[in-house]
């Protein structure tokens, strides 16, 4: 099953002499493993492993065009400017058109509701090849380190259906188990398709949506 969000997305420019050590050091996935004009997934973290934003990072000699949600593109921008110090390193935004770059199916975007709410576990960017666990120091790595060598992995996203696609889903929306107690989040809804990131330990299809839908939810699979 494919899902093409349809989360606006924009372009933040980095570049610069110290463009390619500035990311090693900020983002997940390893920028060593970059070649040109062919892209890999990743996550920029808070210092708690949280997710800011996901990302797709394309390099061209020495630019990096960095990919993600146009709602949180300011955000991450000034979080970057925060770390950027010394370093020769220049980030603004692009105005490139997102069309033009074949995106990979099915990647997790976030929003406002939902952007520092997730580990990049949680979202499966390990096993889409957005996490480095050998690359060294980056923000947040103790904690998506320890996640990953300790097997404490309690949440995954998921897809999942449901009949009504007429209805409009918001993303953060509850999801809850037939005791309504809430077991996960939407993260995009897409015409009766959903990804969802949920608890490992929930999958049942008696899963509906919280708290003013009634929305029952058939778990398709693990993203």
């Amino acid at each position: 099953m494919k899902f093409d969000s349809l989360t606006p997305l924009g372009i933040l420019s980095i570049f610069g002499e110290d463009a390619a050590s500035f990311l090693q050091g900020q983002t997940t996935c390893d920028v060593n493993d970059l070649v040109e004009n062919k892209g890999i997934c990743g996550a920029f973290c808070n210092p708690k492993g949280r997710v800011i934003s996901t990302f797709y990072l394309i390099k061209s000699e020495n630019n990096f065009l960095c990919i993600l949600p146009y709602s949180l593109l300011e955000r991450l921008q000034e979080r970057l400017k925060r770390y950027k110090l010394r370093a020769k390193v220049d980030i603004c935004e692009n105005q490139l058109n997102v069309n033009a770059f074949d995106l990979p199916k099915n990647l997790p975007w976030l929003t406002h509701e939902t952007s520092e709410e997730f580990l990049p576990q949680w979202l499966n960017l390990d096993k889409l090849g957005g996490i480095s666990f050998t690359k060294g120091c980056y923000t947040g790595q103790e904690i998506v380190a320890r996640t990953h060598y300790l097997g404490e992995v309690k949440r995954r996203l998921f897809f999942a259906t449901y009949e009504n696609n007429t209805t409009i889903i918001t993303s953060n929306t509850a999801i809850i188990d037939p005791n309504d107690v809430t077991v996960g989040h939407v993260l995009n809804a897409q015409e009766g398709v959903l990804q969802c990131v949920l608890n490992v330990d929930a999958q049942s299809n008696r899963l509906r949506l919280s708290p003013s839908f009634q929305e029952i939810l058939v778990l398709k699979e693990v993203l």
